[in-house]
């Protein structure tokens, strides 16, 4: 077989060392040894077998500007010693590379190259689990030196072990890690060639690093940092927290590096695992974070991200997000709660916690990749991003759900959300955990009804039949059809129809997923998703779905060309026919609707305006939510009140209004504030109702 080029083999060998940009990189390509010819040395001795350090000078080659070349000895240095053969730099138990600075004229070492066997078998141990490295990279370093920096410990207590196996152990003070952690996890045979190959390695890394060293106890003194010395503050495996909003969470370090947005400025982004949960399973998944440049030193408290052991109160931040991952640990699965935020006066907004419906839908199928718990502990980058595995079953497929406890190092990793479905704005979205909280429900929702008795009777029986699942019920003698519970609620806007609804979810404890025209369209198309997507969550989640105002999905279909409305009654119909829960409809046209509909509703429940004594009831159901000690209304007021002509919609209103009037003048509510705005509304009315009769004739 032939013999390789010579150049061409030691080149490649240059070229692999990682290089810290592209710029380095190429600078590698056109790079050659100067050699003095011979290939052969008189004495053979194995690769890095020779306890020594090589130093290398990168320069241009004679004669030619594009082209560069390591050579051994410091050029323009003629007492120097001469050049050596690649097999005698090779036997060199390190090479280290040095490029002269173009405006100091000094040369600064560019990287070292580990040929040691010794070396290389020891650092398998001391950078076991470090991001980023794997074998092959175990060999070649460049400055700063990170991973010599974060495991300089480890480093000294490696060769402590072998100094004390040899009856020779020096003086050793960690400067990052207890004792104890260091000692235990060697477990090495002595070897007096590696105690002397891994010194060597000590003292060209401490010479070179004096100075990194030096501003990392700079920080660790002084509780402040500059932003070229962060990556010195974050160590691979260790927590790191983030503070947003006031909101903390907490997330295993990976790696670290500098980067530049789109707007040209720079950043230090922070990679760190943490646990999440995605419908099925909890597992660790990749995130990150940013800390913007700034000037000067800061305090580490002050930055958006920090080492948790660096701040001063990390007892009490490690309990609180233990806490805080108890109570995500039991909301996993599908739970339905209520959700608070003092910030935005939100208070008690009714919410679906589901995360495997919300990457369903919420996020268009798109399931997160989770790396296995097991991997919690320190690990390499890519080692957790090959084991991202994602999942994408959908609710109609029965899946096998894992909610193994978790420990306290897996808690305090969790995620500070959960996914959730908004029902009021039928919105997905990630709600803090801290603001979610049990419903507070209204138990006497029924009995606010204005409602005959005998018809509250009915309801209430058909609904609780929903509940006995144990008791066989009637179904269609083809499987899957006539399962539901179908209510039609008829009447005039502002008599009750949506607050039956209401008390009938209120009632079961169970979600109202409100659903109109505006959000199903008039496309049959449109209608028959927006329509499946709906009842597939109501059914998954148990919920009660009002469809309000229907009328234009029910009307009558007719034989003339109006293919596009009959096409929509029918798809309408299909639908009805196929759900398993409970439906309410409500519309204001009774006699319009299309016949197909009477045999596929349950009940129906038609409501006239309201008399004098109905209305009583409503104004006397709204004044009792509030506060006794914020109002002045009699018996006798309410008698009043009765007499005007309003809906409830239109009396609700009208409370809200003379609440704001009254609080400007600071007063409590009473009869005067409401009939001011009764008297307003009944004269816009007036307007109104005359300016349509006046269009009508």
């Amino acid at each position: 077989m032939p013999k390789r080029s010579r150049h061409r083999k030691v080149n490649s060998s240059v070229a692999e060392m990682s290089p810290s940009s592209q710029g380095d990189a190429d600078l590698f390509e056109n790079t050659a040894f100067k050699n003095d010819g011979f290939d052969d040395m008189t004495e053979e001795v194995s690769k890095g077998a020779r306890c020594a350090i090589k130093d290398l000078y990168y320069t241009p080659v004679e004669g030619q500007t594009d082209r560069y070349q390591w050579v051994d000895t410091v050029p323009y240095n003629t007492s120097g010693e001469s050049t050596k053969t690649r097999k005698e730099r090779e036997a060199c138990a390190i090479i280290g590379y040095h490029k002269q600075d173009p405006l100091e004229y000094r040369w600064n070492m560019y990287g070292i190259q580990i040929n040691s066997p010794n070396i290389k078998k020891a650092l398998d141990i001391i950078l076991e689990g470090y991001p980023g490295l794997t074998q092959h990279s175990l060999e070649r370093f460049l400055p700063p030196f990170y991973p010599f920096f974060h495991r300089w410990d480890h480093l000294q207590a490696y060769i402590a072990t072998v100094s004390v196996q040899a009856q020779n152990a020096p003086p050793f003070e960690p400067i990052f890690y207890p004792m104890d952690q260091l000692t235990s996890f060697i477990s090495i045979e002595p070897n007096p060639e590696t105690l002397q190959h891994l010194k060597l390695l000590l003292d060209v890394l401490a010479s070179r690093m004096e100075g990194t060293f030096q501003r990392a106890h700079r920080i660790k003194e002084t509780n402040h940092v500059a932003f070229e010395d962060l990556p010195l503050m974050f160590y691979p495996g260790e927590l790191a927290v983030k503070s947003e909003d006031g909101l903390k969470s907490a997330g295993v370090f990976r790696k670290g590096e500098y980067k530049v947005n789109r707007l040209g400025e720079r950043y230090f982004e922070v990679g760190v695992d943490v646990v999440d949960w995605d419908g099925r399973r909890c597992g660790l998944m990749a995130q990150v974070w940013a800390i913007d440049e700034f000037q000067g030193l800061r305090a580490i408290s002050a930055l958006p991200v920090s080492p948790l052991e660096s701040l001063p109160d990390k007892d009490n931040i490690r309990q609180r997000l233990i806490a805080r991952g108890r109570v995500f640990e039991g909301l996993r699965g599908q739970h339905f709660m209520a959700y608070s935020n003092k910030h935005d006066e939100i208070v008690n907004r009714r919410v679906m916690v589901d995360s495997r419906a919300y990457y369903k839908f919420g996020s268009l199928g798109h399931f997160p990749a989770f790396a296995e718990l097991e991997n919690t502990g320190p690990l390499t980058w890519a080692q957790a991003m090959n084991r991202y595995t994602p999942w994408n079953d959908g609710l109609s497929h029965p899946i096998e759900v894992d909610q193994t406890p978790l420990t306290d190092a897996q808690l305090i990793l969790t995620v500070p959300h959960m996914n959730c479905f908004v029902l009021d704005t039928k919105q997905w979205t990630k709600l803090d955990i801290e603001k979610l909280h049990d419903i507070p429900w209204c138990e006497d929702a029924f009995e606010n009804l204005v409602l005959d008795a005998g018809e509250k009777e009915l309801l209430l029986a058909l609904v609780n039949r929903r509940e006995v699942q144990h008791k066989k019920v009637f179904d269609d003698f083809i499987s899957g059809k006539g399962k539901g519970l179908i209510m039609l609620l008829c009447g005039p806007p502002g008599v009750g129809k949506t607050l039956t609804a209401e008390s009938v979810a209120e009632h079961l404890h169970r979600p109202l997923y409100k659903i109109g025209a505006g959000d199903l369209g008039m496309y049959a198309e449109r209608v028959e998703d927006c329509l499946e997507t709906a009842m597939k969550l109501c059914s998954h989640w148990e919920a009660v779905i009002l469809i309000d105002e229907a009328d234009v999905y029910m009307e009558a279909r007719k034989s003339n060309n109006d293919l596009q409305r009959n096409e929509l009654v029918s798809v309408f119909l299909r639908q009805l026919e196929y759900y398993t829960g409970i439906m309410i409809l409500t519309t204001n046209r009774l006699r319009s609707l299309d016949a197909a509909f009477e045999s596929r509703i349950d009940i129906t429940l038609s409501y006239d305006q309201l008399s004098e004594t109905g209305r009583k009831k409503v104004w006397s159901n709204f004044l009792n939510r509030m506060d006794p000690k914020d109002i002045d209304v009699s018996a006798e007021d309410l008698d009043l009140l009765a007499k005007w002509d309003f809906n409830g919609r239109q009396i609700k209103s009208a409370i809200k209004t003379a609440c704001i009037l009254a609080a400007k003048k600071q007063e409590l509510l009473n009869v005067r504030h409401l009939n001011v705005v009764l008297e307003l509304r009944r004269k816009a009315l007036s307007v109104i109702s005359g300016g349509l009769n006046a269009s009508a004739e």
